[in-house]
Parts: C-alpha cells; structure tokens; sequence
C-alpha cells in the first residue's frame, strides 16, 4: 500500500511501509515526456533513497521529516510499460507498467464530472476502450455533495488530505466508464492524433465554484477575498446561494469542513501535483458562479484561478483550455446570467497567455438540465484545442 504526501492512500506494491512514492505516482501511470519528471514521496527520516527507470538511477536523501525528491531526466514518450523502482535499505516500492506521454488534468463541476457510461454513446464507447491500453486514468472521487444530510463516514473525509480517493487504471470497459466523459473524448482525440501515451486526471467535484479551486494563497492574497476565507463564508453573497444552501443541507449543522469551501478543492486535488509537468488542464467549470450577477468579480475568479494555479504548480506557462457555458433551455431565474457569464469566460481567456476557451454554445440543448448528454463534441473541442499547443501536430 502507498501513502501520498497528504496521507491519502493508493494501492502500490510496498516491501515495507516506511518507503512510499507521492500522490501523482502509482502503477499503470503516465510520465510527463520531454522534460525532467521530478519523482517524490515519504520514506524514513534521512534515509538514502535510489530511485530507477528506463535505465536511469538517481539518489536523495529524505530530509527530517522523511521527505524525498528526485528528478529524473527528460524522456522520449513510450508506450511499452516498465517499473519505476524506489530502494531504501530493505524496503522497497515498484509502481509496474508505467508509461511516458502526455498527463492532463481535468477539474471542474458536474458537467466535467458526468460520467461516460452515462453520456449519448458513452457505454459503446466503454466498450471499446480497452482497445486504447496507452490510454490510463486516474479517476479521483470526492465525496458526492447530494441534496441529503452527510452521513458520519462521509463527515470524517471532509478533510483536504482524505477527501479524494483513486488510482492509475489502464483504459478498460470499467475504467473509462466511471470517467469524464469530457475527459476521456479529449484524451482520445490528443492520442490518437500525436500517437502518444496519455494520462488523464480527473479530480471534478458537482456545483463547485471557483472559489473552492482558488489556491489558499491566492484568497491572502486580495483583501476582498478575505470574507471567503472567514469561518462564516457560508453566509457570504460571494459564494452563490445553491451552494451555500447545499453545504448546509450536508453539513446539517455539524462543524465540519466541506468541499465548497473557499480554497478546500485545491488543497484536496490539486496541490499535490505540484511541481509534475503535466500537459496541461482542461477546466469545465461556471454554472454555479453564473448565478451571481457580478461580471467583475467573475471575471477577477476565472484569472485568479488560473494564474494561481500555475504559480502554485510551478508551471507559469500550464496551459489552460476552458470551456464556455453552452446554450441552455427553460426560464430558471439561476440560468439567467449564463449569456454575460459566458462574456466574462471570453474576455478572461483572451487577457490570460495560453489560456484557450472552447466554445460550446451551439452544442446547448432545450432542457433547463444543465446536464447536456451528448458530451462528445465538447471533449473533442478540447482535445483539438490541446493539440494546438504542440508544434509537432497540425
């Protein structure tokens, strides 16, 4: 078994249990290609730790609190599977069938989050997903915010470092069925197109804001951010109702944390990802900002995310493919600001480097469901948008 960093758990061959590899690292993953991968994880205290792959051996030494990195050198992508090794000692950890390609990380809310088995032509599509074994998924599953009272199992994962769980699985009928449907189209169109293993994240959480996926640093960073960070943000009109009510409604007075909580959902699923190279990310989120009719402070929250989010990943230049709200049907007074909302989306995208906007809003349908089925034009929207930042693909 394999502890991350934040003590979440995911399943990896282990000799001992004092030697373990980092939330992003486990078997049937993909490594970033083309460019130095640093490789981390816990072991025990000052322990030497020799970490191997593809021929290549590199050496660290856990600090004080048993922490440890190492940085292995940039690599060619590689579809045939091989063990990434840590030593220490006795003890030892191997991650098996390991990949190099692309790694994208997919976040938002429900509509990233909705599933392929339930999407138009999304079980055909399971089916046949084993026939893409350089394909992985890491499906990362927080605790459902339903319209019902927590039960006190899922009260005690309302923690950032407990509130995710999942592993690395290969392409399969179960595996991509369970996963984004945005997600999983993108992938496909970026392998099929470079050749190139492709790992995908998915770490989406139904009717979050932005707020919620906004580094803790960046809510410091602005004092009119500083009512969000107040233990009372349930009761702050920057937080839209719906979710405000729905936390209350899970929560049902309990003091405990939740996902919605301004800052939560970095911490819980992003955060550990810093400092590995991924491609980039695709972002479906706004339906529940959409609903405060603020065009300033929207837009202040989509740039904000983003330059946070690459400042706290190391990655100044992460590449950010968004997606426009599409069209939607009824009268919903909650769906009333979608149309300036998807303005604030256009000129954030366009003030912001390598930020991408896919538009969606003839794909839109009749229904006042914000859950538009057919996600496959979405998904293959962005996967041609994530093409466009690679020089090798026209």
């Amino acid at each position: 078994m394999i502890r991350v960093l934040s003590l979440l758990v995911l399943p990896v061959s282990l000799v001992k249990a004092d030697l373990e590899f980092g939330r992003p690292f486990g078997s049937h993953m993909v490594l970033p290609m083309d460019r130095a991968v640093p490789v981390f994880g816990k072991a025990s205290p000052r322990a030497e730790i020799t970490v191997e792959f593809a021929g290549h051996r590199e050496k660290a030494t856990a600090d004080a609190g048993g922490l440890w990195r190492v940085v292995l050198p940039a690599m060619p992508a590689a579809g045939d599977g091989r063990v990434l090794k840590a030593r220490s000692g006795e003890s030892s950890a191997d991650l098996e069938d390991v990949l190099v390609g692309e790694v994208w990380l997919c976040a938002g809310q429900s509509n990233m989050d909705f599933p392929l088995g339930r999407a138009v032509g999304g079980r055909a599509e399971a089916e046949a997903a084993s026939g893409f074994p350089a394909i992985r998924l890491m499906n990362l599953s927080g605790t459902h915010t339903a319209a019902r009272r927590y039960q006190e199992d899922e009260i005690g994962r309302m923690d950032p470092a407990r509130f995710f769980e999942g592993s690395w699985h290969a392409a399969s009928a179960d595996s991509a069925a369970a996963f984004s449907a945005v997600g999983w189209w993108a992938g496909k169109v970026i392998h099929r197109k470079t050749g190139v293993p492709v790992g995908l994240i998915d770490c989406s959480v139904g009717g979050s804001g932005a707020e919620a996926w906004l580094p803790r640093e960046t809510l410091k960073s602005r004092a009119d951010y500083a009512e969000l960070l107040d233990p009372g943000w349930m009761k702050s009109p920057r937080v839209s109702a719906w979710a405000r009510n729905r936390a209350a409604m899970n929560l049902d007075g309990r003091g405990a944390d939740h996902p919605f909580r301004p800052g939560f959902l970095f911490d819980a699923g992003v955060r550990d990802w810093r400092g590995f190279p991924l491609s980039g990310v695709l972002w479906y989120q706004g339906e529940t900002n959409a609903e405060i009719n603020d065009d300033e402070w929207n837009e202040r929250l989509i740039t904000d995310l983003v330059t946070g989010w690459r400042k706290e990943l190391e990655q100044p230049e992460l590449p950010f493919l968004m997606v426009q709200l599409p069209r939607i049907g009824g009268n919903d007074p909650l769906r009333q600001w979608w149309p300036r909302f998807r303005e604030v989306q256009s000129r954030a995208a366009a003030k912001l480097n390598g930020v991408d906007l896919i538009v969606t809003r003839d794909l839109g349908w009749d229904s006042p469901d914000v859950h538009q089925p057919d996600k496959r034009p979405v998904g293959e929207r962005l996967g041609e948008a994530a093409l466009r930042f690679r020089k090798d693909v026209r």
